[in-house]
């Protein structure tokens, strides 16, 4: 967040405590909570005139895995002298778990009781945190105080990791079980760049649908590749309905074809299920073809490989 965006969010901050109606402080809390947890992935909604679901915002974040969204209850309450008390506690809890969110945040320009607090520190099926003016402005200090950093350096390390770790996977396949998604996706976009494509990693977090793209020349004409990768250390394999997804953005993006990489494997029906025609159109990989990805890199980076036929040929090869 640069420098005028943080400036513009304490200006939000001391507008709401000059705020004279609950509406107002409310609209302003929105436009203070959407960049705070867009930092953290979250996209935030406000309920509007849906007052019967006892919350003010809704906030979603893509889950790690793809699959669905995480979620987060978030309730504003605005007092011009009184503290917020166990009973309001009480209500967001069981406005959370009546809508099956498993998180909440209430929010007060004014403070929390005691046996407010308390209440949050019992085991409770939804968990809750409670957000004081001062900890919002904490909050935003936080994020402040991070110093700029030299993005280039940290991408040395980041490859040089990854240089590492692929060695690692060829010497024993089971380093695998100890990368952690987004660094795999990193690793893998290594590989394809030193096997001579130009990659484009996507972001962790709305991504389109596709976590690498990839372009190589076949008679110096552009083709373009989707890849999209499914490393699930709980080893969780991919089912049809991811697959189909993944093949809806190939199609509707109009892009050459695309690579399905899961590491822990496929449900029995995901493939199969699927046509002829949509097979030309999307490939699958598991471990293995991990595996062979990497051996061709180290070859390549050794100067003693080059691919038998296309760039597209070697994306191409299925190994499961």
């Amino acid at each position: 967040m640069d420098s005028s965006s943080i400036e513009h969010l304490w200006d939000l901050v001391r507008r709401l405590g000059d705020a004279s109606s609950p509406r107002d402080a409310e609209s302003l809390m929105g436009e203070i909570l959407e960049p705070l947890l867009e930092e953290d992935g979250y996209a935030i909604q406000s309920t509007g005139q849906q007052r019967d679901l006892g919350v003010d915002f809704i906030a979603h974040k893509p889950t790690v895995n793809g699959q669905g969204s995480e979620r987060l209850a978030i309730e504003y309450k605005h007092f011009a002298q009184r503290a917020v008390g166990v009973d309001t506690v009480h209500r967001v809890l069981g406005a959370a778990q009546s809508m099956g969110i498993p998180r909440a945040l209430l929010v007060t320009n004014s403070r929390f009781t005691f046996a407010a607090r308390e209440a949050v520190r019992r085991n409770t099926p939804i968990g809750i945190e409670l957000l004081d003016i001062d900890a919002l402005r904490s909050w935003i200090g936080r994020i402040e105080e991070v110093p700029s950093v030299d993005v280039d350096q940290v991408n040395l390390i980041r490859r040089e990791l990854s240089r590492k770790l692929i060695k690692l996977i060829l010497k024993n396949p089971r380093y695998l079980d100890e990368i952690e998604w987004r660094e795999m996706e990193r690793l893998l976009a290594e590989v394809f760049e030193g096997l001579g494509y130009e990659v484009r990693l996507t972001p962790g977090s709305k991504d389109g649908g596709k976590d690498i793209i990839l372009t190589c020349h076949v008679e110096a004409q552009a083709h373009s590749y989707y890849v999209e990768v499914k490393h699930w250390r709980s080893g969780q394999r991919v089912g049809t309905g991811a697959i189909s997804d993944f093949l809806n953005v190939i199609v509707n993006e109009e892009v050459d074809g695309g690579l399905y990489l899961s590491t822990y494997g496929y449900c029995s029906n995901a493939i199969e299920s699927l046509t002829e025609v949509q097979r030309q159109n999307l490939r699958f990989g598991s471990e293995h073809k991990v595996v062979a990805l990497c051996k061709s890199y180290i070859k390549a980076m050794s100067g003693i490989w080059s691919p038998d036929g296309t760039l597209s040929e070697v994306l191409y090869e299925d190994t499961l």
